[in-house]
């Protein structure tokens, strides 16, 4: 039976390993100026393992090298990074507060992340520059955000951590970071930063460069490694604390460790691209449902490739749906997740 699990769970995992490098070639060939799969390929090829030879032989066309490598292939990558970001975290929150519909933007740290990089976006800080000063606000949001609904849930649910109680605090930290993003869009001065701000709220990953990739791709890769790591710990907590302190788990110090590199990966992901909600909610049950098992261990990974091919898609879609415009990733990712949660919420009655 075991043989049987573990043949099953090595062709899922290089089906989705498959498909994901598919997913990466044909979906940077989407756009508004059409370039083959079979160009694509041989570009990235050329400049990854030949150093360009092919672009001096002029075997490519200068405008075509420009738009895949420089262009779309940035993009594609973080849709990459930022679909494997959220996914992780939403198996990690759901596995810290045992709650299979927590994530990230429900339990209200992209709000929180959203809150602080508004803040750094509209109001001039004295200290760091560009990127790195959104980044490091983003981070602060988030983690402020985390630790009120973790411990709000906790006051309220007499100690211990209820369905109820956490979506009523992560309800309510949600709207206040919402309120807070809002009051300083009201009183912002820049016409252009307002409406930055609110597009950049709707969630999307057009704004992907090589500059700016470096730190999500950091943050998101170095967090994978630590949740794998940690996965026996969050199959422990899993089933109750008082289990995972009789495993020798020193619970609170673990949890705040997983709350704060969750809080890192979000914010380092949010301050590029905005909002992108219920990618964690979505993605680790679509896993468990493949898989037929809640072992973090194969959940984390299989998670990782899966949200990463999700949000690749989901871009592919915002970009090519309508002609005239491209449409925030953000929203394409709320129609599909909102119905995912009512549908969890009603199919395993949720709230008791």
């Amino acid at each position: 039976m075991n043989l049987y699990k573990d043949i099953r769970l090595t062709i899922i995992f290089f089906t989705l390993t498959v498909l994901l490098i598919f997913s990466i070639i044909y979906t940077i060939s989407i756009g508004s100026t059409p370039i083959s799969s079979k160009t694509v390929f041989g570009i990235l090829v050329d400049k990854i393992f030949l150093d360009g030879k092919g672009l001096k032989e002029g075997i490519w066309a200068m405008p075509d090298f420009q738009i895949v490598w420089n262009i779309r292939l940035p993009r594609v990558l973080f849709g990459l990074i930022c679909g494997m970001g959220l996914s992780v975290c939403g198996v990690v929150m759901q596995s810290l507060v045992m709650n299979s519909i927590a994530d990230p933007y429900i339990l209200g740290i992209s709000s929180g992340a959203s809150a602080g990089a508004s803040f750094a976006l509209l109001i001039p800080l004295p200290f760091f520059q560009g990127q790195y000063q959104t980044s490091i606000i983003a981070m602060v949001g988030a983690f402020i955000a985390s630790f009120m609904v973790y411990y709000m849930a906790k006051i309220t649910g007499g100690g211990r951590i209820h369905p109820v109680s956490l979506l009523l605090s992560g309800t309510s930290i949600n709207a206040l970071m919402s309120a807070i993003t809002n009051f300083l869009i009201f009183i912002a001065k820049s016409p252009e930063s307002i409406s930055a701000v609110y597009n950049w709220q709707m969630g999307t990953v057009a704004s992907a460069s090589w500059n700016n990739i470096r730190l999500p791709f950091f943050t998101v890769f170095m967090g994978l490694m630590i949740f794998i790591v940690f996965s026996p710990k969050l199959n422990m907590l899993m089933l109750g604390d008082e289990y995972a302190y009789a495993m020798g788990v020193n619970v609170k110090r673990f949890r705040f460790i997983m709350f704060f590199v969750c809080s890192l990966i979000v914010a380092s992901l949010v301050s590029v691209t905005g909002i992108i909600g219920f990618v964690g909610l979505v993605i680790p049950h679509i896993v468990r449902l493949f898989v037929k098992s809640s072992n973090n261990r194969v959940v984390i990974p299989l998670s990782a490739i899966l949200g990463s091919i999700y949000l690749i898609w989901s871009d592919a879609l915002a970009r090519s749906l309508f002609s005239i415009a491209e449409l925030p990733i953000g929203i394409i990712t709320a129609f599909i997740g909102a119905p995912c949660l009512l549908y969890l919420m009603i199919k395993r009655k949720f709230g008791g």
